[in-house]
């Protein structure tokens, strides 16, 4: 069995009073440890699939399944990281940010502060563990959103093009970064994006939403 199995997968929208379809009778497997890439045109289903995997929208048909376990809502195991650069609580600094969603999870205080100071370092944020949002560039919040979710752990990142509204210098700098960290923490990783050098560089395999019915 693979750590995700997607299993014919139907899922559509209310529009006009019909159903626009999004995906049709989608499969996929993804194996534990993997960095994989989803590719496919604008409105060709990459988000809602996402979603439907971290368990925010429930499909139509089919099934997904993490770890032998069937998704049927939203979990700890699973984190979303966005495109948008406002991921971050502006009122907390960027410490408070990772131990506020420790502490959501049980973490107890002591822990919290290491495991932020070591996910800051890892990101190269120590300097701004007390900057607020505000003060960051947008590359450095994406820093800051990735080492929130690290200090998480989840067992899957689900990204939706989050290095779609970087510059180029620091979109490749941030492809490194999360491809190594990653990695060396030992998770599973689905990228969703539309840039094909992106998709080579991050990814271990790469797949596509080639067409949707409509």
């Amino acid at each position: 069995m693979s750590f995700l199995e997607i299993e014919k997968l139907n899922v559509s929208y209310p529009k006009d009073g019909d159903r626009l379809q999004v995906l049709h009778d989608f499969s996929l497997t993804v194996e534990e440890g993997e960095f994989f890439v989803l590719t496919g045109k604008s409105g060709s289903g990459k988000t809602t699939l996402l979603r439907t995997i971290g368990g925010f929208l429930m499909p139509d048909s089919g099934s997904v399944t993490l770890d032998g376990v069937p998704v049927t809502k939203p979990g700890k195991d699973r984190l979303m990281i966005f495109q948008s650069f406002d991921q971050l609580f502006p009122w907390f600094t960027v410490k408070e940010n990772l131990c506020y969603a420790m502490k959501k999870t049980g973490v107890g205080k002591e822990e919290c502060a290491r495991t932020a100071e070591r996910f800051l370092a890892d990101t190269g944020l120590s300097d701004f563990a007390n900057a607020y949002p505000n003060a960051l560039s947008g590359g450095m919040k994406q820093r800051a959103a990735l080492a929130r979710a690290l200090s998480l752990q989840p067992s899957l990142f689900l990204m939706d093009e989050p290095f779609s509204s970087l510059d180029e210098e620091t979109r490749f700098e941030m492809h490194e970064l999360v491809r190594r960290l990653i990695k060396e923490q030992g998770k599973t990783a689905i990228l969703v994006t539309h840039d094909a050098v992106e998709a080579k560089a991050l990814g271990d395999r790469i797949g596509s939403i080639l067409s949707r019915k409509n």
